[in-house]
């Protein structure tokens, strides 16, 4: 498989353009993500070009527009296009009970819950009976699923749980870790590339819902870059984070409400890490840039601020 994350267009950094990430082989394409309609027309694009591609699969990280505006649009394009689709999202309606059990006020019934449920987490509903209307397959985003050389890793049933009952308590308003509660749970997917490189995306996740990070070559920072989850995992992954290579996928615009991976771009650099792969710059291609950069790096073993020369 190979990674491609889509960048800004024309030069236009103050859209907010959101995240997508296309993963592909010769038959097989994995969009994470489509932010904008610019979004779902470059994987169009991508699809005319390889016209071998017959398996299509769309993976929702979490419920944020800069997340969805453009699935719909590209839905619309794979159905007249003649493609079959797999939607995979948190179908949190599945888990009634749980979030019921969690919630524990006797104040709400089922039928207020599940309304609460396709309220707070509007676009997937929209997306979900868009999609079944074209007749595309609807799949639950849960921990352990596999397709083609990917595997949804979290977040865990429990987890997830926690955030839709928060979210009812708090009308979608409240943070856990300091991720909004649309954030927290994003879906994380794990994708191993024709060098075998294993890569985790993790949309907006919470850090603290991120497991097995050392068992990863390339991660996504969350949140585009957002500095306290970056600084978090690097500090997690301790001196074995010099080890890794980063995903930033920075396409949220320059005003200053837009977040951006400018101070965590800073922090890297004055720690010495190798820069982390930035769709702020441009469209990033793996493992093509992993590999030009393996020819490129120097010996150094880089230990916070020592290199040991071997």
């Amino acid at each position: 498989m190979k990674l491609k994350a889509l960048s800004h267009y024309n030069g236009d950094k103050d859209t907010r353009y959101g995240d997508c990430i296309i993963i592909s082989n010769s038959t097989q394409l994995i969009v994470y993500d489509c932010g904008h309609e610019k979004h779902a027309e470059e994987v169009g694009n991508f699809l005319r070009n390889n016209p071998l591609i017959q398996d299509v699969y769309i993976v929702i990280s979490h419920n944020d527009s800069d997340h969805t505006d453009g699935i719909i649009p590209l839905m619309n394009y794979l159905l007249n296009q003649g493609y079959q689709a797999k939607i995979y999202t948190s179908l949190y309606l599945k888990y009634v009970s749980e979030i019921e059990d969690l919630l524990n006020d006797g104040r709400r019934s089922k039928k207020s819950i599940c309304d609460n449920i396709l309220n707070v987490f509007d676009r997937f509903a929209e997306i979900i009976q868009k999609a079944e209307e074209f007749g595309f397959s609807v799949m639950d985003a849960k921990k352990g699923v596999t397709f083609s050389r990917a595997e949804i890793v979290g977040p865990l049933k429990e987890e997830f749980v926690e955030v839709v009952a928060k979210a009812i308590k708090e009308d979608g308003t409240g943070t856990i870790n300091g991720e909004t509660i649309m954030n927290a749970a994003s879906v994380q997917l794990k994708v191993v590339l024709e060098d075998d490189s294993k890569v985790l995306l993790c949309g907006d996740a919470a850090p603290r819902y991120l497991k097995n990070l050392n068992n990863y070559d390339v991660i996504q920072f969350p949140h585009h870059g957002q500095y306290n989850d970056g600084v978090e995992i690097l500090e997690r992954l301790g001196y074995e984070s010099y080890s890794k290579n980063y995903l930033i996928s920075d396409n949220t615009g320059s005003s200053k409400t837009s977040g951006g991976s400018d101070e965590l771009v800073e922090y890297m650099d004055k720690e010495k890490y190798d820069p982390a792969f930035n769709t702020l710059n441009d469209i990033v291609l793996l493992p093509d840039e992993i590999i030009n950069r393996s020819f490129t790096r120097g010996k150094g073993v880089r230990l916070g601020d020592i290199s040991l020369e071997y």
